[in-house]
């Protein structure tokens, strides 16, 4: 019986740091044993006693007749591979120690047990500074302690897993010598000196009754180590799931799956391992047993603890790598609009490269649909089943990847593009489904059927329905950890302050730089539930429009989002908007300014997002008034930066000429400063431009005539413009001035401007 390469020592040497390396290369510099030879061979190689062999010259022998039949057939192979410098190396190697080693075969033993010995020596230091490195604090590549525990018991598996296999092997040479003198004790029937080999028979079965004993207890001892360190493997699986739940709608989190690969790929490859060293244990009872014989029973026993063990690693280790996602109209994950394609990522955790190109992953929709009138049913099109193989460009995983799947919604389903879907009480984006893939595993005689599934997603028929279905991803993945649970939204749990608070704040930290502070959190906790100790409601947060409006805080939220992203993006990111800060808190906080700084607010009025600023004016008797413009939408932006607005805002009275009231950024950032680097660059004038007349761009509103009364178009509906101002080639009218309220006013279109001639 041979070990396998696999857990070969070999193999954990080529994955050593460099300094190590060097110290393997400089350990084959000689020509006495090819490192290629070692590479190929490393199966066999590991899997002989060669420290015996320095003493026994009979195994010395035997060992050397069996590497030059090793050799011979490693020749077939590369000649049939046309592999002519391996061919050369291998020819060359076996003409060597033919000349030099083939009347003393013990010395080519000495030769290769010294090689071995010394590249345990390079592991054994190589595993003392990944401890060390382990035990630092702070770390880089683990994070917690946990991981670091994981580690220490995937490396002492593997090490003891390679004890157990050498005690194996040598039990089954010392099981071969006694079965040889017992067989020949058979034949040569009765005599004196066959009652000295009889009790030397005795005490060899002694001793190999012990040895069976001894395995067994550090096979045991082994499957004890493996059940404890696949628990924790299933746990930290059941964390990543829920990280990557989190992940999806939003949270710093990393959800890498490498390192977590390498210990269930390791563990994974252990247990297969003890597998088959339990069915060789059961092979060697066939081959020689007796009363009380210990590999009756326990082999049998481990085995099937250990083919459970494996079955449920395995389970958990296909997973749902990157979830459901459009590459259009929107980029959320976990919506999906009828008709649009859409990918998905499966990922195998065991990486065996025996596994590449073998299994086949199937995909079905709402594979166990919930029990509900009502419940819209789906066909999903596109190619749906793959190949698992690895990935084109870092062929670092075994992946099956769906890239162009669409979904249709069944024409003979109760469901629809309406507003009903699994029963009266929900509406289409609280209607949850899922994705499964299955995939047949068979490798060493273990037979499993895999499954995956998604986290639960949600199928649109119009692009309106957008926001909200995004909504309802939050909700699910905020507050639920069964993500089995199709029909959540029949009885939605609310959600603490805290949790929400936070979950928005990551819808602004995933789409641009920065979150949301605790002001703001403030501002937006009072204005949904009025503290931050209260709970709310599903409804509350999407469904149910907020006092005085029309609409809902989620869809108010979302659409400032939008806003955002589109027009912005910088400015958010720098920290220049203040963003959610109510009217009475806006007024405390100016009105200890200086005269002419000014905030940048979204609007409480505008249902998909608006931004305004307010400034504070003082008058020559010491009072003060605090102004705003009417908010700027999607629309007015669109024409004219917010920057460049305020860069140009102007403000007219009467007879005077327009100022500009915006000075300071609150608290007292000169206002050039704070937005100039996002100032639009304006081109000279040149002499071949001098010709046509000059013409100035002016942002302006009008002021009010007293502190009462808001401007409005005159009855032609022109604005009443100083003479001063009206011979100007352009004047652009941005929404009137207000004072302390925010009413809907209708925006007063802003001039194309195209080049007058």
């Amino acid at each position: 019986m041979g070990s396998d390469p696999r857990v070969s020592a070999w193999q954990d040497l080529q994955q050593l740091d460099s300094g190590f390396q060097e110290n393997l290369l400089n350990l084959y510099s000689s020509d006495q044993f090819p490192m290629d030879v070692r590479h190929y061979l490393a199966h066999w190689i590991e899997a002989q006693n060669w420290n015996q062999a320095t003493r026994d010259e009979s195994l010395a022998t035997v060992l050397f007749q069996n590497l030059l039949q090793y050799v011979d057939d490693q020749l077939s192979r590369f000649t049939q591979e046309q592999e002519i410098l391996e061919q050369h190396n291998f020819r060359k190697f076996k003409l060597d120690i033919q000349a030099r080693y083939q009347e003393s075969p013990m010395q080519l033993a000495t030769i290769i047990s010294n090689i071995l010995n010394e590249e345990k020596k390079i592991l054994s230091a190589a595993l003392e500074a990944q401890q060390a490195q382990a035990n630092q604090v702070p770390q880089v590549a683990m994070e917690t302690e946990r991981h670091i525990d994981i580690m220490t018991r995937v490396l002492e598996v593997r090490k003891r897993m390679q004890m157990v296999v050498k005690e194996v092997e040598s039990m089954e040479l010392f099981q071969e010598a006694f079965d040889f003198r017992y067989k020949t004790f058979k034949a040569q029937g009765a005599s004196e000196p066959q009652q000295e080999m009889q009790r030397l028979l005795q005490v060899m079965l002694n001793d190999l009754d012990r040895n069976r004993k001894k395995i067994l207890d550090a096979l045991k001892e082994l499957l004890g180590r493996c059940d404890t360190l696949v628990s924790f493997l299933l746990n930290e699986l059941i964390e990543w799931a829920r990280q990557q739940q989190l992940q999806y709608i939003g949270a710093p989190v990393k959800t890498s799956l490498t390192q977590l690969e390498t210990w269930v790929t390791v563990t994974a490859e252990t247990l297969f391992h003890l597998r088959r060293l339990l069915k060789t244990l059961m092979e060697l009872c066939t081959k020689v047993s007796y009363e009380n014989d210990p590999l009756k029973m326990d082999p049998a026993i481990l085995e099937r603890r250990t083919s459970e063990l494996l079955s449920c690693l395995l389970q958990r280790a296909f997973v749902v790598e990157n979830q459901p996602i459009m590459s259009s109209p929107n980029k959320r994950p976990l919506v999906l609009k009828t008709g649009f394609q859409f990918s998905v990522r499966t990922r195998f955790l065991v990486k065996l490269p025996e596994l590449n190109h073998v299994m086949v992953v199937k995909t079905i929709i709402d594979k166990n649909p919930p029990k509900a009138n009502g419940y819209r049913r789906f066909n999903i099109l596109g190619t749906l089943s793959k190949v698992l193989s690895m990935d084109d460009v870092q062929k670092e995983a075994l992946i099956a990847e769906f890239k162009h799947l669409t979904l249709r919604e069944q024409k003979g389903g109760v469901g629809g593009k309406g507003s009903k879907g699994a029963n009266d009480g929900l509406v289409v984006t609280e209607e949850l489904h899922n994705i499964s893939f299955t995939m047949k595993f068979e490798y060493q005689g273990l037979l499993l059927d895999l499954e995956a599934t998604t986290l639960p997603l949600v199928i649109i028929s119009n692009v309106s329905q957008l926001p909200n279905g995004w909504a309802a991803v939050l909700w699910f993945n905020m507050l639920c950890l069964q993500t089995e649970n199709l029909l959540f939204f029949t009885d939605p749990p609310a959600a603490s302050w805290e949790q929400l608070g936070e979950v928005l704040s990551w819808q602004f930290s995933s789409t641009t730089k920065r979150g949301l502070n605790k002001d703001q959190l403030s501002m937006l906790a009072e204005k949904l539930c009025g503290n931050q100790t209260a709970s709310v409601s599903w409804p509350k947060f999407c469904k149910e429009n907020m006092p005085k409006s029309s609409f809902s805080f989620w869809t108010w939220i979302d659409g400032i989002l939008q806003l955002i992203q589109t027009h912005l993006e910088n400015i958010w990111n720098d920290g220049l908007v203040m963003g959610f800060v109510s009217r009475k808190k806006e007024k405390s906080l100016l009105k200890r300014m200086r005269d002419g700084t000014f905030l940048l607010r979204f609007s409480e009025s505008c249902r998909d997002g608006g931004i305004t600023f307010s400034w504070i004016e003082f008058q020559d008797n010491g009072t003060f008034n605090i102004r705003s413009v009417q908010p700027y939408t999607k629309l007015d932006l669109n024409s004219i930066p917010l920057t460049e607005i305020i860069r140009s805002y102007q403000l007219i009275h009467e007879e005077d000429f327009p100022e500009n009231p915006l000075r300071y950024l609150y608290p007292d950032i000169q206002k050039d400063v704070a937005f100039g680097k996002y100032y639009e660059q304006r081109p000279e004038v040149t002499s071949e431009y001098k010709k046509y007349l000059k013409r100035h761009l002016i942002v302006v509103s009008a002021r009010q005539t007293d502190d009462t009364q808001l401007l409005h178009p005159d009855e032609e509906g022109a604005m009443d413009i100083p003479p001063d101002l009206r011979n100007l080639d352009f004047l652009i009218l941005l929404p009137p001035l207000i004072t302390d309220h925010d009413p809907m006013m209708p925006v007063i279109p802003t001039d194309s401007l195209e080049d007058f001639q």
